[in-house]
């Protein structure tokens, strides 16, 4: 197959393809809808080849929403657990992927809180290969990867910092349970009640 490129003052090919018929073959369809971008140096990069199938899937869901909105919310992507799981991701592993995504440099992730009663600040996210909306350029934290082993030593020690932050809130939960235990055997067992008065009245 020739694919005829537009030549330079010299003669010599520039890289863009010539001809409006040749432009339409190679371009994506009228019905492809928002197509999005991967760079091939972000396709090559040990980042992207150190990413498990899971991860994957997470990157893809956010690229997903990216193009539903026409390239307007990177930094406000949203991926809620119902789209994670019909695309294979469990619920359990979700933040270990989002760890994951974030210690490779491809997404940023700003994590979500819950704020009153049960109304709950999602989680946002961004490409970080391509720029926001409000004008921060891409970042591409990626690039920062140089090796494969490089990127194996980030994603592990993401995930040992996850595990440490969820052992150190377990521990949190379990001594305020504990507190909140003894203040209720410390009122229930008080002397000076009511039974206690008339018990030593009677007396």
């Amino acid at each position: 197959m020739t694919a005829y490129r537009k030549p330079g003052m010299h003669n010599r090919s520039t890289g863009p393809i010539a001809g409006k018929r040749m432009r339409r073959v190679l371009s994506p369809t009228d019905t492809a809808g928002y197509w999005i971008v991967l760079p091939l140096d972000l396709l090559s990069s040990p980042a992207w080849l150190a990413m498990s199938t899971q991860c994957r899937r997470f990157v893809e869901a956010l690229m997903v929403e990216f193009c539903a909105h026409a390239g307007m919310e990177n930094g406000n992507l949203k991926a809620t657990y119902d789209q994670l799981e019909t695309r294979g991701l469990q619920r359990k592993s979700v933040l270990k992927v989002v760890i994951e995504a974030e210690a490779l440099g491809i997404v940023q992730a700003s994590r979500g809180q819950r704020s009153y009663g049960s109304k709950r600040a999602p989680s946002t996210y961004r490409l970080t290969w391509y720029g926001t909306p409000d004008g921060l350029a891409a970042t591409h934290e990626w690039k920062a990867i140089k090796a494969a082993e490089e990127a194996e030593i980030r994603v592990r020690n993401a995930v040992d910092a996850l595990v440490q932050e969820r052992g150190v809130k377990r521990a949190n939960r379990e001594r305020r349970a504990a507190q909140r235990a003894a203040r209720m055997g410390a009122i229930n067992g008080a002397p000076g009640t009511a039974n206690d008065n008339h018990e030593s009245g009677a007396a």
